[in-house]
């Protein structure tokens, strides 16, 4: 999973550049996202003033391009199972960015897809 998680590209998804897996010690390195979570910046009165309408839409238009990138043009598609405020990243020019894979599945073909709950509870679709 985290060679396939290395090899995704898409300009709205986090880039992984490598990870280290040691006995003691295991770590993913991950691309920095200057302006930090889009819940940083909507529970912040100051930095949501900033956050107008247009910048709201380029967020939504790019994560649906990073969803639809994940569910369609990768093989094995990948479902995130955990967006939230908290897992989308805004650089300085407030383009979203998808991070936080750590309850992502890849969807085999011909397989059984089913699994248990994984998510935030209250932020997940039925």
């Amino acid at each position: 999973e985290v060679c396939v998680l290395a090899n995704i590209r898409h300009r709205n998804i986090v880039k992984m550049y490598g990870f280290c897996s040691h006995a003691k010690h295991s770590f993913l390195v991950y691309e920095f996202i200057e302006r930090g979570s889009l819940r940083k910046i909507i529970t912040s009165e100051e930095q949501a003033i900033e956050f107008d309408w247009m910048r709201r839409l380029n967020v939504v238009k790019g994560m649906g391009g990073a969803l639809s990138y994940l569910h369609h043009s990768c093989s094995p598609p990948i479902i995130h199972r955990d967006i939230t405020s908290n897992n989308i990243l805004l650089d300085l020019e407030y383009e979203a960015h998808v991070s936080d894979f750590g309850t992502a599945r890849l969807l085999m073909p011909d397989s059984s897809n089913w699994t248990s709950f994984a998510g935030t509870f209250g932020y997940t679709a039925p």
